[in-house]
């Protein structure tokens, strides 16, 4: 009977809430005291409970402290009806159905997140490593490509992005991913392994021993430069 629910709150309260109320009690949060913050955005929910976004943020919290998925939900429900196209409420539908260990309505509840809202990267990070988790790497890769070319500096994704061209057996891909990368951070250890590992499956030893030896050198030291002569 969602709909009850959805018409009394609309019912019993119609204004929007200050923006000073709920950021103070974010600010809670912000000060380390995340239980405080939950007490004051509930109260919030109450004083104005036809508004999505106090909703949102009672349901966020909840996650945070592991608390009770049954209310989080209650709070999702009335959300979605309020705002259907706020990604957010989608977004943290998919934690919500990640923490009941159901990734596939997780990942539909991420894919509905980017639907609403394409550069929404946190839902489409956690999307890319539910579809690994699932074993389709090939919508993994979609993901962790799309992550990649926006972020190049994040090495973590695109060393995913490596594992799921190699779990396809692509790995001449994964080779030019990963030798790019390389270019890009030449110093990057966890780079130059993961290449030294690729080389070593792939028959080419002498490769992949260059490239630990070059981990296992120390850094030259820096050069200083001479000090100019004091005008004193």
């Amino acid at each position: 009977m969602l709909w009850l629910l959805v018409a009394g709150t609309l019912a019993a309260a119609m204004d929007a809430p200050a923006p000073g109320d709920l950021t103070a009690a974010l600010a809670r949060e912000a000060s380390g005291d995340s239980a405080g913050a939950l007490e004051s955005v509930q109260a919030v929910v109450r004083a104005w409970p036809a508004q999505a976004l106090p909703r949102l943020e009672a349901a966020r919290l909840l996650l945070k402290q592991g608390g009770n998925l049954d209310q989080v939900e209650a709070y999702l429900d009335v959300a979605a009806a309020v705002a259907p196209d706020n990604p957010r409420v989608h977004y943290l539908r998919g934690l919500l159905w990640e923490e009941r260990g159901q990734p596939l309505r997780a990942a539909h509840a991420y894919e509905l997140a980017l639907f609403y809202r394409s550069s929404y990267e946190d839902a489409r990070f956690r999307l890319a490593g539910l579809w690994a988790s699932l074993g389709d790497w090939l919508k993994a890769e979609l993901h962790y490509r799309f992550l990649a070319r926006s972020h190049p500096e994040w090495v973590q994704v695109r060393l995913q992005l490596v594992r799921a061209l190699e779990e396809q057996g692509r790995g001449a891909d994964a080779e030019k991913e990963l030798v790019q990368l390389q270019g890009e951070q030449p110093a990057n250890a966890l780079v130059l392994r993961r290449l030294a590992d690729l080389y070593e499956r792939t028959g080419r030893p002498q490769l992949a021993a260059k490239l630990r030896s070059s981990l296992d050198s120390p850094a030259a030291p820096k050069k200083m430069r001479p000090l100019r002569p004091s005008r004193r």
